[in-house]
């Protein structure tokens, strides 16, 4: 099944945006626009056999249930949420312990990330790598063309 590896800041809004605080319900990132590009990315997956893949350092704040129902309501409605490992450090040894466990080929995988530095050591992820500049993110048609040929 192809997979999607989604970072949620500098990818789904901009880097800059958000604010992590904690509330009696545990931690929560609020602020205006914070997932705002997470409708454009359902409806280019929308129709596809896809899973999304979160290797976020928000897997440490939240769980898949948390991310789909709060901040991910419409990609989660269009592709299976899943998170890689969180307690591999790296975001590339959690995309490549992901890749690795699910018998995943080099053409069955995307890495959608606003820090290409992280897969500095794993070069085989590279040539996978979307780097999204952290003030765009997937609003950006170079990224959407990566992406939609992927898709195809």
């Amino acid at each position: 099944m192809k997979t999607i590896f989604l970072d949620i800041d500098g990818v789904l809004h901009p880097s800059t945006v958000g604010e992590l605080e904690y509330g009696p319900r545990g931690p929560m990132v609020t602020g205006q626009g914070v997932c705002a590009l997470e409708a454009k990315l359902a409806q280019i997956v929308s129709g596809k056999t896809i899973d999304i893949a979160i290797h976020s350092t928000w897997i440490y704040m939240f769980d898949a249930r948390t991310l789909r129902t709060e901040y991910l309501p419409q990609l989660g409605k269009v592709a299976r949420i899943q998170l890689t490992n969180r307690h591999i450090e790296s975001r590339a040894l959690r995309v490549l312990d992901y890749v690795r466990r699910r018998h995943l080929s080099r053409d069955e995988y995307l890495i959608l990330d606003d820090a290409p530095q992280e897969f500095a050591s794993a070069v085989t992820l590279l040539p996978r790598l979307v780097a999204c500049d952290p003030v765009r993110g997937i609003d950006d048609p170079r990224v959407i063309e990566r992406v939609e040929e992927f898709l195809r």
